[in-house]
């Protein structure tokens, strides 16, 4: 096995795809990482709610407290103040989501779901769907289509300034799915190359691939770290903008 597939096994998506009376049914191993983060994220959530007296129980529930408070006072309430306090769930489940996803990655024989345009896509399209509910919410259709054209803009460039900010908005949506896929999957190969490094060397010369061992290793464990800082990193920012844009709808006005 080369690197080239040593690299596309790591990263990239496999199909455990089976067909049953003529059915299609795949199954990737993206999907199974999704599906396991949510089972993992219920069963914990619910776990918690129900409260119980344990030591374990306790601390388990004032860090959900602390995270809770984290979400609504660094994101929501600044970026979409009181009005955004019924979006404070979605906000929640959005950041643990992405930042479990991206550490189910760092899981022997698990792959990064979020290094998967098609994924962050789809997270990119609800936070889409937020930013468009906001708007007809808080403003009607009529006026969250008057968001979109500037105060003191005048008559004749309405219909060149219309497209272009639904265009920046599109835009904005995209951007979320591309940052997050970039990240993600940049950094797994970064990672997945430095192990290589030990290997490849070896095979040119066994005393220098022993040598190349150590400080490889040890930038290894560096970069598994920097991962981690960039898991949640990438969570945050993704939650972050798409408070900002929501935000951004809701007080055009």
């Amino acid at each position: 096995m080369d690197v080239a597939e040593i690299l596309s096994h790591h990263i990239l998506d496999s199909n455990w795809g089976w067909t049953l009376n003529g059915v299609s049914l795949p199954i990737t191993t993206h999907t199974v990482t999704l599906l396991s983060v949510s089972v993992i994220l219920l069963v914990l959530l619910h776990w918690i709610s129900r409260g119980g007296t344990s030591t374990l129980k306790r601390l388990l529930t004032a860090g959900a407290e602390e995270y809770v408070s984290f979400i609504r006072d660094g994101m929501v309430l600044p970026n979409m103040g009181e009005e955004g306090k019924g979006f404070l769930p979605y906000f929640c489940t959005l950041f643990l989501f992405i930042l479990f996803t991206n550490l189910a990655g760092l899981i022997p024989n698990m792959k990064t779901a979020t290094s998967n345009i098609s994924v962050n896509a789809a997270l990119a399209l609800c936070s889409g769907g937020l930013i468009v509910y906001c708007g007809l919410k808080f403003h009607g259709l009529v006026g969250f289509l008057k968001g979109f054209i500037p105060s003191g803009t005048p008559g004749w460039l309405v219909p060149l300034i219309f497209p272009l900010e639904i265009i920046s908005t599109v835009i904005k949506v995209g951007v979320l799915a591309l940052r997050l896929f970039a990240n993600m999957l940049a950094g797994h190969m970064v990672l997945i190359s430095l192990l290589l490094m030990i290997f490849i060397i070896g095979k040119l010369n066994v005393v220098a691939g022993v040598g190349a061992a150590v400080p490889a290793m040890g930038l290894e464990i560096f970069m598994t770290l920097l991962e981690l800082l960039v898991a949640f990193l990438q969570a945050y920012v993704f939650t972050l903008l798409t408070s900002i844009f929501a935000g951004s709808v809701i007080h055009t006005h």
